[in-house]
């Protein structure tokens, strides 16, 4: 008797760490990983990129590819391309009407979840600052910055390679666009 009450017990813990290990390292599905070509299995998925000059943001809300993580309409997802490929990825929480959707602290627990933990001082309600990671030859920043009375917060990844295209990109379309000076 006291065999099976063993077995019992492990076996409910056994469980019970799987499915906490399990929940606990949740991610997004984004819609493909970073400096992979958007291919016509994604145009029929999702649509053509509407670009211009090899340039594309492209916007999915979070409910629709972060399944378990309770996330609403105010939460999105914008994949960032550079002729046809995924350069960055930056998820945010949309604070145009209202602060509350980085009030309700999710995109802040989402990061801690799948990123790790980071310091947020005796209210994390109050953070207003920065954290980044380094993994798997990415970076991972995640920006929280009171403007004003508006919030701005996101996660963005991207890597060295790919942040570089894209600020020499900024910088072609800026110079560009300057007045030319006689």
């Amino acid at each position: 008797m006291n065999f099976i009450s063993l077995i019992k017990s492990l076996s409910i813990i056994i469980l019970l760490s799987i499915f906490s290990f399990g929940s606990a390292n949740a991610k997004c599905n984004f819609i493909m990983d970073l400096g992979k070509k958007y291919t016509k299995s994604h145009e029929r998925k999702y649509g053509p990129l509407k670009e211009t000059t090899g340039y594309y943001e492209f916007d999915i809300l979070a409910p629709n590819i972060c399944l378990s993580d309770n996330f609403d309409k105010k939460f999105i997802v914008r994949h960032i391309f550079l002729e046809k490929k995924l350069m960055a990825i930056k998820f945010f929480a949309n604070n145009f009407v209202d602060n509350s959707a980085t009030e309700s602290m999710k995109l802040m627990n989402y990061a801690k979840k799948v990123y790790g933990n980071f310091d947020t001082g005796g209210n994390p309600e109050n953070y207003n600052n920065y954290h980044i990671w380094e993994r798997d030859k990415k970076f991972i920043v995640y920006n929280r910055r009171l403007n004003k009375d508006v919030w701005q917060e996101e996660i963005y990844i991207s890597n060295n390679k790919n942040s570089e295209k894209l600020a020499e990109w900024n910088n072609l379309i800026e110079t560009s666009m300057s007045p030319v000076e006689n």
